[in-house]
């Protein structure tokens, strides 16, 4: 008799492959994972063209959470490289040290307005003594740490190209990459006097030899040496939730759509979109339930590959470009991780943004795409237009959570409706809606697995996940 309890993850991204890993290996679970996509992995996964081996994006194995990093190393082992960081900020025609020095705006700038973001500095610290209570907004954040010129300078321009309006933004969205020091730490960093600490920078990465898609792939991997499963091209159609096998979810095979299959399980755990979860689960039910989840903000990735006839044509792995004249706020080098993911006498630059429904960008030819950021980069000095011979164009929906004003009212909301149903767990970016990484999608899934061992009702776990992932901190 198989007394394993029954868990069905919803989506084979790393949050699910990630959850299907710290479960399966128990020996106490009989794990599926169901991807509605042709492949497993998500945008933690890679692809082959043109003879390059390409991620959807820049990508690093790194993490401040205690014992994380290890374990990555550990999973990864001899599949893994040890890569010194090299990223850089492009502002005014030079190249920067980022996170940024105080020299750097010297160099940048001029001596009076180097002098007006020291005094604006200096004012933000002194203002921030009398200023009673927290920083509501990105922009309030922001300014209290740098001061108005250096805020206006860096910060405002690329979060309104990554995020929007940074007046509209919760400081949550700054605190997730910022966190707050005191006043005299920052001083120090700035000047170079003090070093920037492993949670405010990373001085090095792993990253996997064959592409970052082979972390996903190493956890499909466990999942089945351990009994698991992961079945792609699979779509969920019908969720019902029952009192004793708590689950019954209809699903079919999306290149034969008159093949059934039918799954019960003790427990599920979501990994899809909250919009595609909820449609699911209560839209029939709830109607307005639709129209509050979809109140929720994101934004639109957009990744423009250029292929270019040269061996290498950056010192960086990546590099941030925070004015408002280049259409992308980064630009990454895949062969800076592994030379051995292009041909040898050519390279690959992605080129990522982030825009809204609006955004001419979105509706945009991917001609047109590339030629913009071609003319970027020439006019940027890093590339000759003659040098490029081709482009490839990705587009994908819903891909950044934002933090407006108003997101932790609407997150209440949902989190009680998803908690009034007994064994339904969420995790990963999309899933919890929570601005995050790779690791910090680790860490969630070895946290549920432990409190599903422990026993502990899935409200709970979920009350104390909510807690855990507020406090996770990207690291550049």
């Amino acid at each position: 008799m198989n007394s394993k309890k029954k868990v069905i993850i919803l989506g084979a991204g790393v949050a699910g492959l990630a959850m299907g890993y710290h479960l399966a290996r128990k020996n106490k679970y009989e794990v599926t994972v169901l991807e509605s996509a042709p492949i497993y992995g998500g945008l933690s996964g890679s692809f082959e063209h043109e003879g390059f081996t390409l991620d959807y994006g820049a990508h690093k194995m790194y993490s401040v959470i205690p014992g994380i990093l290890d374990e990555l190393g550990e999973l990864m082992g001899e599949r893994n490289l040890k890569l010194t960081k090299k990223n850089r900020i492009f502002l005014n025609g030079h190249l920067l040290d980022y996170p940024l020095k105080m020299g750097n705006f010297l160099k940048v700038c001029g001596l009076w307005a180097f002098l007006k973001l020291g005094f604006g500095y200096a004012w933000s610290v002194v203002k921030g003594i009398f200023k009673k209570g927290e920083p509501q907004s990105y922009e309030e954040y922001m300014v209290r740490l740098f001061g108005k010129p250096a805020y206006q300078l860096v910060f405002e321009p690329l979060a309104d190209k990554t995020w929007g309006d940074p007046k509209k933004l919760h400081a949550d969205m700054a605190r997730t990459r910022i966190p707050a020091k005191g006043g005299m730490d920052i001083i120090l960093k700035l000047l170079g006097i003090k070093k920037e600490t492993a949670d405010s920078s990373a001085d090095f990465f792993y990253y996997p030899k064959k592409g970052f898609g082979d972390f996903p792939t190493k956890l499909k991997e466990e999942i089945e040496a351990a009994g698991g499963q992961v079945l792609v091209n699979t779509e969920v159609y019908e969720i019902n939730h029952r009192e004793k096998l708590n689950f019954k979810i209809k699903a079919r095979n999306k290149d034969n759509k008159k093949e059934e299959m039918i799954f019960e399980c003790d427990s599920l755990i979501s990994s899809i979109p909250l919009t595609a979860l909820n449609q699911l689960l209560f839209a029939q039910k709830d109607p307005e339930s639709m129209k509050e989840v979809q109140a929720l903000k994101f934004r639109h990735l957009i990744l423009v590959y250029l292929f270019i006839n040269k061996p290498k044509i950056l010192e960086d792995q990546w590099i941030f470009f925070p004015e408002r004249k280049y259409l992308f706020g980064r630009i990454f080098e895949q062969k800076q991780m592994n030379d051995e993911l292009g041909p040898k006498n050519q390279t690959a630059i992605c080129c990522d943004l982030t825009c809204e429904e609006d955004h001419w960008a979105w509706t945009a030819k991917d001609q047109q795409l590339a030629d913009k950021c071609i003319e970027n980069l020439v006019e940027a000095g890093f590339i000759e237009k003659k040098d490029v011979r081709g482009h490839y164009v990705k587009k994908v929906r819903y891909f950044y959570p934002c933090y407006d004003l108003q997101y932790v009212e609407k997150m209440q909301a949902f989190s009680s409706r998803f908690k009034s149903m007994n064994n339904l767990l969420l995790t990963g970016r999309l899933g919890m809606y929570n601005y995050n990484n790779s690791d910090h999608c680790y860490d969630m899934a070895k946290f549920i697995a432990q409190q599903l061992e422990e026993g502990h009702p899935s409200k709970d776990i979920m009350t104390s996940l909510e807690q855990r992932v507020r406090a996770y901190k990207i690291v550049d």
